[in-house]
């Protein structure tokens, strides 16, 4: 079974899955900057790939535990979506990405999880949290809060698909077995799985 938690920055998505994951959790990995190309249609075949081999790692760990929560959707098309949806990129780049990874999501080389816990703090808390952090630099913050609103309707969708799979907040109670009763998902990918969630965000 595959939990992914989500959210704005500055939410506590990394500090619930080390508190409430344990074992099972994997931890985002940021990658150097340095190594992401400058031309729009590699950049977009660039982060598919990089998530599909972040999939990878979550089904491995998946197969070897029977549960793994991740920290931070590999499924990471939101991203480029709500970035296109707030004007901080043109809807070339939006449809660059949108097409390399309904090839992967079309093959089963990404998909979606089984059960996702999404943070819906508001604005002031976001900023509260994040000048209370001094362990971390949030060097992209203030383009993440502007994401908000989209991120929060793309898993609207995503719940939309099958009623019951996505939880806006992050429980302090952690993986209670109500919340795992809901199972694996019977379909976590396909091309028809993948245009029901973008026609549901159109």
């Amino acid at each position: 079974m595959i939990v992914v938690v989500e959210g704005p920055s500055g939410a506590g998505k990394t500090t619930w899955c080390r508190t409430h994951g344990g074992r099972f959790a994997l931890l985002e990995d940021v990658p150097d900057r340095a190594t992401v190309p400058e031309d729009p249609e590699a950049q977009a075949r660039f982060w598919v790939e990089r998530n599909v081999d972040r999939w990878t790692r979550v089904l491995e760990r998946e197969r070897r535990d029977e549960l793994v929560v991740v920290d931070v959707d590999p499924f990471k098309l939101h991203y480029v979506w709500t970035l296109w949806r707030s004007g901080q990129i043109s809807e070339h780049e939006w449809e660059l990405q949108r097409e390399a990874s309904r090839e992967a999501f079309s093959a089963h080389r990404y998909a979606l999880a089984d059960i996702y816990l999404v943070s819906a703090i508001d604005e002031p808390t976001l900023r509260a949290r994040r000048d209370g952090d001094a362990t971390r630099r949030r060097g992209g913050f203030e383009r993440h809060v502007k994401l908000r609103d989209s991120l929060l309707r793309w898993y609207r969708a995503i719940d939309d698909l099958e009623p019951g799979r996505v939880h806006f907040e992050l429980p302090d109670s952690g993986l209670t077995p109500d919340l795992l009763a809901v199972g694996p998902r019977r379909v976590r990918s396909g091309a028809e799985l993948f245009d029901r969630l973008l026609a549901l965000l159109s």
